[in-house]
């Protein structure tokens, strides 16, 4: 971002400013395989302690297909979205190193043709899988698929504005479904931490903080997005102070988000250490209506994105 607003002279090649992110990628990778040779190693001891009669661990007798199972969808899915944001780092150096190399020598790279719309192919791919997967499959809210679809067409109008070169789009106006996409999850989180306040949701400590700082970087990207949408494409007469704002608000938004993001994987990891993987059993009520008896449902657990599993309990339930 510094780079990108000016603020610092570029001294140093292109490949030195993507290095910290694919270097995080490796580190993903890393903690896969260790994971793997973890839950491995962990699953052998417990079958080995689970024959003898003296075993004192509650783990030892629990069943795994559950713990196997989410760990392999989590693998899985961790795993794609890391892929696809790789290739999407590859392809966007690629396009901007080339885009650089022919505004410093005037000669064509091998990517100098490269568009966006082959840059935000794995960008594509999630967002079509998102559809697929709330339109045909019908396991995700229609707030959700709502968010799939305005993220699908800022991108429409992004490749508009610059693969074709369309005129008529500004980029307030392509900014501004992931600003209502922002507006969306804000209002979700509110929606949570007041439930907690008044005792449907019993979030944790640690997703009660993830949603603070969740709103904050909602907060924070919102007022980027409009900045960004007013001075897109940067002009040689943008001030110093904007330019800096901007440099320092986006790695505050991604700090934000990853800590949140944190505590709520350590929240689950502790829930998956206690419970072995297994569902909690929530009884129902019972209640005698005119048709006969029927099964009322005052408390379970519902999962919700970025916040793992979260409790409630109905409030007309004691």
């Amino acid at each position: 971002m510094s780079c990108w607003m000016h603020i610092i002279p570029v001294f140093f090649p292109l490949w030195v400013i993507f290095l910290p992110v694919w270097l995080s990628h490796a580190g993903l990778l890393a903690c896969h395989i260790h994971s793997i040779k973890a839950l491995t190693h962990f699953i052998n001891n417990a079958n080995e302690n689970r024959q003898r009669p003296d075993t004192t661990d509650h783990l030892d007798r629990t069943e795994y297909l559950p713990l196997l199972q989410r760990s392999l969808k989590f693998a899985l899915k961790a795993g794609f979205i890391s892929l696809c944001g790789f290739t999407l780092e590859i392809l966007l150096y690629l396009k901007v190193s080339s885009s650089s190399h022919e505004t410093g020598t005037g000669d064509t790279s091998t990517y100098g043709n490269l568009s966006l719309t082959v840059v935000l192919a794995p960008v594509w791919i999630i967002a079509l899988a998102g559809l697929m997967d709330g339109l045909l499959c019908k396991t995700q809210h229609w707030i959700r698929v709502l968010c799939w679809v305005l993220l699908f067409s800022s991108m429409i109008m992004a490749v508009l504005k610059v693969d074709y070169h369309c005129r008529m789009l500004s980029w307030r106006l392509i900014l501004l479904p992931l600003v209502a996409i922002l507006l969306l999850s804000g209002m979700a989180i509110v929606y949570i931490v007041y439930g907690h306040q008044i005792g449907y949701f019993r979030l944790t400590e640690s997703q009660l903080t993830a949603g603070v700082l969740y709103a904050m970087s909602i907060l924070i990207c919102t007022v980027l997005l409009v900045v960004m949408g007013e001075i897109a494409p940067l002009q040689p007469h943008v001030e110093f102070e904007t330019r800096l704002f901007i440099a320092v608000l986006a790695p505050l938004v991604m700090s934000l988000v990853g800590v949140g993001a944190w505590a709520v994987s350590k929240d689950e990891f502790r829930r998956l250490q206690l419970q072995g993987g297994q569902t909690l059993v929530h009884p129902m009520r019972l209640r005698f209506e005119n048709q006969g008896w029927t099964a009322v449902e005052g408390r379970g657990v519902a999962v919700i994105p970025m916040f793992g599993e979260v409790r409630y309990v109905l409030l007309q339930y004691p």
